[in-house]
């Protein structure tokens, strides 16, 4: 099986999902604890990968635990790096054992992989042209950001890491900024670091506050200016600037704070 990614522009090919079967609201403070409809929630992740599949894109699905409520959300659990998948060190409990259903994957499949030993969150990891955006948050520390570092240096896998610093009310940084294709992004008045961001990406779209909050930048980049949105102002702003953007119903997840990028593992883009 091949995976490769050297950034997050160029055409999808492939990804790793998981079914959300047992997907459940576990934070007794959320307003949606206990909340979800099944019916409908089944329907739009039903809806979110049949499209995938008419984008030509290729569907893998890791193995399911009926006590991991939280599996949906696979691009947390992991990230590739040319043709090497890292495999997370997740900082919430009730998720460390998600991991083990991505390295049972890696082995039936033969991958290349690293397993972290700093926390560190698939969702904290934008891939751009030679360069890592570390989102430094509640899940992901600097400590990793020094350990990816170093590992990339004797994989002689010429990366630069660069941490950014973000609003920490927000879970990772694609739920503030996310890329498009080359020279460009989307960005909100969340990231506190939008000047280094600039000297690599020049062409920043900025969203309000209340898109990232209903996020807005956690979108799927399909590649050659497509796009899966699950927020209808995100949507507008792009199409007027040229890009051709399906959108996508995922109430029922959101309320578990992630959306359709949160919910895809990039295994493939070429």
């Amino acid at each position: 099986m091949k995976i490769f990614q050297s950034n997050q522009c160029d055409k999808l090919k492939s990804c790793l999902l998981c079914y959300p079967t047992n997907f459940k609201i576990t934070k007794k403070n959320s307003p949606y604890y206990n909340n979800i409809d099944n019916e409908l929630m089944f329907s739009q992740y039903n809806n979110f990968i049949n499209t995938l599949s008419d984008y030509g894109i290729k569907i893998n699905f890791i193995d399911i635990n009926k006590n991991l409520r939280h599996q949906v959300f696979t691009q947390d659990i992991g990230f590739v790096i040319k043709d090497i998948m890292f495999v997370c060190k997740m900082k919430l409990k009730e998720r460390e054992d998600e991991i083990n259903y991505l390295k049972k994957y890696i082995k039936n499949n033969n991958l290349k992989y690293y397993c972290m030993k700093n926390n560190i969150e698939g969702g904290d990891i934008i891939h751009y042209e030679g360069a890592l955006f570390i989102g430094i948050s509640t899940r992901t520390t600097i400590d990793a950001c020094r350990e990816l570092e170093n590992v990339l240096n004797k994989m002689n896998i010429d990366m630069k890491v660069i941490p950014i610093y973000f609003d920490n009310s927000k879970i990772h940084l694609d739920c503030v900024f996310n890329t498009l294709d080359k020279g460009s992004g989307v960005i909100s008045p969340y990231v506190f670091d939008r000047k280094t961001i600039e000297g690599y990406i020049p062409n920043l779209i900025e969203i309000s506050k209340d898109d990232a909050d209903d996020l807005g930048t956690n979108y799927v980049y399909l590649g050659e200016k497509k796009i899966l949105s699950s927020n209808k102002n995100v949507l507008d702003i792009l199409e007027k600037r040229g890009y051709d953007v399906t959108y996508i119903n995922y109430s029922e997840i959101m309320k578990g704070e992630g959306s359709l990028g949160c919910s895809t593992l990039y295994l493939l883009r070429e």
